[in-house]
């Protein structure tokens, strides 16, 4: 019976020690993509933003920015949260905004994650080959998309826009609302890849689960 109760004790122990390693492995994990996807997707000092999206008009002589955004994220864990920044140029010039997502990752279904490319100065998606091809297309922009499992409408919507002509309490408009997609902009369509594959590693870390039905 004495060498049964240290042989439980010891396996008892090796269990812990087992699924502590496991943990803390894939803590760390967790913390290393998060790192790499900051580090590489927002601004930071000696770097560039990769959050870029700019859309173009032909006036008749030359090209002109219509719409411009700016996107960036903040991370706790696995909540994160995603701003997108509406530029005051072109049709915005006198109305930018922001918008402001809010999700947890493990509400996220990795399957959905995708990557769809466009071409903004022509103003065309890209998922049409024969439209590329017809266009040509330089398809040089991304949007890293995905949405909840189950359309769960878990993701948090506010978005602030500015009358910049205005004042007083017409100044700005605020509105909040629950939505169950949202999406990264991305300025580099090879680095939007690498971008997808991060996302997808950090919703599974937190316990993403594809959708039911």
């Amino acid at each position: 019976m004495k060498w049964l109760a240290i042989s439980l004790t010891l396996l008892i122990l090796g269990l812990g020690v087992f699924f502590g390693y496991r943990a803390l492995a894939k803590y760390r994990d967790f913390q290393e993509t998060l790192k790499w996807m900051d580090q590489t997707y927002n601004p930071h000092e000696g770097g560039e933003s990769r959050g870029w999206e700019i859309h173009y008009t032909w006036n008749g002589h030359t090209e002109e920015v219509s719409q411009k955004f700016n996107q960036t994220f903040t991370h706790d864990g696995c909540k994160m949260v995603t701003r997108i920044e509406t530029m005051a140029e072109g049709v915005y010039v006198e109305l930018p905004g922001a918008t402001t997502y809010t999700f947890n990752l493990r509400d996220i279904d990795p399957n959905s994650i995708t990557v769809k490319t466009y071409d903004l100065h022509h103003a065309y998606d890209c998922s049409d080959p024969e439209a590329v091809k017809a266009h040509d297309l330089s398809c040089d922009s991304a949007q890293v998309s995905f949405a909840t499992a189950n359309d769960a409408g878990t993701i948090s919507d506010d978005t602030v826009r500015t009358y910049t002509k205005l004042t007083g309490a017409d100044h700005e408009s605020k509105s909040s609302s629950k939505t169950n997609k949202c999406w990264f902009i991305v300025n580099d369509v090879a680095y939007a890849q690498r971008f997808a594959k991060a996302l997808k590693h950090a919703v599974e870390l937190c316990g993403g689960k594809a959708s039911r039905f």
